[in-house]
């Protein structure tokens, strides 16, 4: 299974003011400074320790250009220690070789950057395996990156990215795993110097039937896709006093949370698995880019707001 996440990536000066990507200090190309980034990655692996456990990034592989796409293609080295893990031959299944917890294990993360022209936001699209997420390391290395460079005044903010062409066909394709509505309970004034945050109760919904699944995915699905106030009250099943909505949804072998209100709190992984093309049982470099660019014009093309019709 391969798995990516969308990140939307600004880059703000130091009164966190939003910059045109492609001249963000009045003449300097964010893509030109990425590609800087990559090649100094290729000399240089930068590395952390966060937790006791060590993190490296650098990369080894070729860094291409998409001068049209105006984007930025390579594999990322990402590593970390902490994992005790053994190497064993397939057919045998004896031991070749022991990995200690000092031991650096790397995994090799799909890249590509995307820096529209005269556009405050871009995308970034990595890879992501099993306890392997090269995010936190890459955003805080750019960042030194850009101050060593000289750019003292500007940094580098990514985050989810959500695609709500593949959420629309995941709450009309998917199955519905969960539904969860959460109330926020009323406190008194000493309650609330205890507790500073409100207290919750969870009511997990049973799974519906066949036929009740489907009028329940339109309604969920039309509220998805409104707008609504943080503290505005949802209503769903005869209850009109909920605070939020969960479902979990089963879709082409992967499971998503879906948040009707606080969208901050969903995960932009998308599973890629069977949009790509695969050699001797491993996706090609070249699909992985084709599908990374289809992924940001699915974002860029979906109109949350010009919605009509529901699942």
């Amino acid at each position: 299974m391969t798995n990516v996440i969308v990140y939307r990536i600004e880059l703000s000066n130091k009164a966190k003011e939003e910059q045109y990507l492609n001249y963000f200090n009045g003449s300097n190309d964010l893509l030109e400074v990425m590609k800087q980034f990559y090649e100094y990655l290729v000399n240089e692996k930068v590395e952390y320790n966060i937790q006791g456990k060590k993190r490296i990034l650098s990369v080894s592989s070729k860094i291409e250009i998409l001068e049209e796409e105006r984007c930025l293609a390579s594999i990322l080295d990402y590593g970390q220690t902490g994992e005790y893990s053994e190497i064993r031959k397939g057919d045998t299944h004896k031991l070749l070789h022991s990995v200690n917890k000092s031991d650096v294990q790397i995994r090799k993360l799909f890249s590509l950057v995307y820096i529209p022209k005269n556009k405050k936001y871009g995308c970034a699209i990595f890879e992501k395996k099993a306890n392997y997420g090269a995010k936190t390391i890459f955003e805080k290395e750019f960042n030194k990156f850009l101050k060593e460079k000289g750019f003292l005044d500007f940094r580098l903010k990514m985050t989810p990215e959500l695609n709500y062409s593949y959420l629309s066909k995941i709450i009309k394709h998917g199955k519905i795993k969960k539904v969860t509505r959460v109330l926020k309970e009323i406190q008194n004034l000493y309650q609330l110097e205890l507790f500073p945050f409100p207290k919750e109760r969870r009511i997990v919904d049973p799974l519906p039937n066949k036929q009740e699944a489907f009028a329940l995915k339109r309604v969920l699905y039309s509220l998805f896709f409104s707008k609504h106030d943080l503290s505005h009250k949802l209503s769903l099943g005869g209850m009109n006093d909920i605070d939020e909505i969960l479902f979990e949804m089963l879709y082409k072998g992967s499971s998503i949370t879906l948040y009707i209100k606080d969208k901050s709190k969903m995960r932009s992984n998308i599973n890629v698995t069977q949009r790509l093309d695969f050699e001797k049982g491993e996706p090609t470099y070249e699909s992985k880019i084709r599908v990374a660019l289809e992924l940001i014009y699915e974002i860029q093309g979906f109109d949350i707001n010009k919605i009509s019709e529901v699942a």
